[in-house]
This record gives C-alpha cells, structure tokens and sequence, in this order.
C-alpha cells in the first residue's frame, strides 16, 4: 500500500471515529439545583466544545428541565453536530438536539439581550442628557404581535396605561378602516371591581391567618391593583442557597415587583416613648430585610431570572432594579397625626421598598372604579 492511499486510510478512519464518538457528563454545577444533579447530558459525533466537565452549557439547565417536564423524567437528552429528532426507545425518550439549534437560540438570546440594554441606555440617556438626546427611545411594532397576543382573557389584564392607548388608537384606527362608530362599554366591569371593592373591605375587617392573605391577594392582585400583567408564584430557580421571592408581578411595561404580603392588623409602627417618635414594628423590620436580600438576589441573578420567565411565562422581562413592595397594616388604624406624619416620613426614608397599606390598596381600586364609571357613562 502506497503512503497516499495509507494517509487516505487514516483519515476516513478519524473521520469515521468522530461521527461515531459517544460520551455523556454528570451535571454538578450548583446552578442547575439539586433536582438535576447527577442527570447526564449526552453527545453524538465528538463532544461539543461548549460542554464542561460539570455538565454547564448555555440553556443546558432550561432544556433539561423542559424535557423532564414534557416526559416525565423518562428521557435522555443527546447533543448531535445536525440531528434535531426525538424517537422513543424502551419507555425512554431520546431527544437529539443538533449544535446547529443550539447555536440559533444563542444567537436570538444575543439578540433579546442587546435589545433590552439598548432600550435602558436609550431611555436613560433621553431621561438624563435630554439637551442632547430629545428624541425619545421609539417603540418598534413589529407586524403580528397583535394577532399573537390578543386572545380571550386579555382585555381583563388590561392596565389603566394600555386602555389610555387604546381609547387614543381606536378612533384613528375605525376611521381609517372607515367604521361608522363603535360603543365601548365598561358597565359589567364596573359591578364586578365594585363586588370586589366590597369583599376586600368585609375581609379586612374580618380576621384571617397570613397564609390566607397570601393565597387571597396572589389570586386578586391583577384585579385590585392595576398596572400588572402577570403574577408569578414562586421562582423555582436553583442558584446553591440563594434564596428568591415566593410571589412578585411584572409590570405592563415588563418591570418586576416582589410583592410581600402580610396581614391587615399587622402593626405597623412602634412608639418611642422616650423620644414621642414612631419607628417600624419588628414584624415590618424583618419583612424590609427579606425584601432587600430578595431584591439583592434578582439583580445578581438577573440573567436567570430573565430566562427562567421567559421560559414558563413567555414574558421578555426587564430586570432593572426591581421593586419592592411591603402590603401590610391599615392606616385609618392611625390614631393621631404624629403616627400619621412619621409613618409618612419612614416611608420616604426607604431606598427600594414601599410600604403598602390595605387601607391604600382599597382606595386605588375604589378610584379605579371612579375612572371606569366615568368611561361607562353615556356622554351628555
């Protein structure tokens, strides 16, 4: 055999053992939680580049965790140079992604993530440098979105800012498509927000367990407080012992609250009777504190945050100094002015969190109801 044929030889003999090369790693990075730890992440044809020896790969730990949703734990999770199929073999799913793939969501996650910075520096230079930035950042429509996002339950989650635009948009929109006239009713809406208004007052007054208040709200939130789009329940995200909040809301504009709910007859403030000067109760100190760690823990996690949102809810979010929000007390509980005028003084004082009063919270829903009735009303 001649030198050329034996370097031939040698070559299809690599190429046949690359095309062939099969392996698998354990997942034992901290970040992708206890619940998959020890799962094994497969390959076909060479192991790729981008997977490290404690199984971490860009979306590694988000298609794991949709795969084991998807089939019950029952499958294995394949990484191929160009296959994407999924076959079942035995009871068990084999679901082969192709690098190609992998590439495609790093190259749309790029995208989505220049987008949001690009929008923050353009918002803020526009709030901050407004002699030489007088535009304001545009808001880019992109053909569709309408036709994706509108759909049944919609017009209940609504924010006071979205109805202001469609009520602005509407009478452009009908005399373009030459529409006669078009009646907008609110009245139904009206009674139920009014039903409510009346419940939420009857059970403040009542008395309930924390826990009670805390199912109570999560499952009313989006109906009292306007300006909310979507409630999440808890971020199931596994960063080693970091903990995240149990509930938060995103806002219409994708900004995220972290919501932590206490109970009406929560004492709000203590008096210092050496001083006559009011400072928060115990109770309300301790909440402050989780709050700010919950805040803390978003903002360095953001990424994941983002992502795990996305993931399950669909929702592109814009994790930028968080908010957080305290809903506890009632302040008509307030017996003298001084308590009044400190409780005022100590909110102010806080950085990153708002205390929330269900006294408060009653009457944005009640002025809620005032607008809408408004809007209902038969024009004179």
């Amino acid at each position: 055999m001649t030198k050329k044929n034996k370097k031939k030889k040698k070559k299809r003999s690599s190429a046949t053992k690359a095309v062939t090369e099969t392996g698998s790693v354990p997942v034992s990075n901290p970040s992708y939680g206890s619940a998959l730890k020890g799962v094994r992440i497969y390959y076909e044809g060479g192991r790729p580049a981008r997977l490290r020896d404690d199984g971490s790969i860009q979306f590694g730990k988000n298609i794991l965790e949709i795969l084991r949703k998807r089939f019950d734990n029952r499958v294995r999770w394949i990484i191929t140079p160009e296959t994407d199929t999924i076959e079942e073999r035995a009871g068990e799913f084999h679901v082969r992604i192709s690098q190609k793939l992998l590439s495609r969501m790093s190259g749309e996650k790029f995208e989505r993530d220049r987008d949001v910075k690009n929008e923050i520096v353009q918002r803020k230079f526009y709030a901050v440098f407004s002699t030489h930035f007088t535009t304001p950042p545009p808001a880019v429509y992109a053909p569709g979105t309408l036709h994706r996002i509108l759909g049944p339950g919609v017009a209940k989650k609504l924010s006071s800012k979205d109805k202001e635009a469609l009520n602005a948009f509407l009478p452009e929109y009908l005399k373009t498509e030459a529409m006669s006239a078009i009646v907008l009713k609110a009245s139904t809406q009206v009674e139920s927000l009014k039903e409510l208004a009346t419940e939420l007052e009857t059970e403040i007054a009542s008395s309930h367990a924390e826990s009670w208040w805390q199912t109570y709200i999560q499952n009313k939130i989006l109906l009292i407080q306007q300006g909310y789009i979507r409630a999440i329940d808890k971020m199931n995200i596994g960063v080693g012992e970091t903990k995240f909040p149990d509930f938060s809301l995103v806002t219409h504009d994708n900004y995220l609250d972290i919501l932590e709910i206490k109970k009406p007859d929560t004492p709000v403030l203590r008096l210092d009777t050496s001083r006559n000067n009011y400072y928060w109760n115990a109770e309300i100190s301790r909440a402050i504190i989780q709050v700010e760690n919950y805040l803390a823990n978003v903002a360095r996690f953001a990424s994941e945050v983002r992502s795990f949102i996305l993931d399950k809810y669909g929702i592109n979010l814009k994790v930028v100094r968080p908010r957080g929000i305290i809903l506890a007390g009632d302040a008509r509980t307030f017996t003298e002015q001084k308590q009044k005028d400190d409780f005022r003084l100590l909110s102010h004082g806080l950085k990153n969190v708002n205390i929330l009063t269900y006294d408060e919270l009653a009457t944005r829903l009640n002025n809620y109801i005032e607008v809408l009735e408004q809007y209902s009303s038969p024009s004179k």
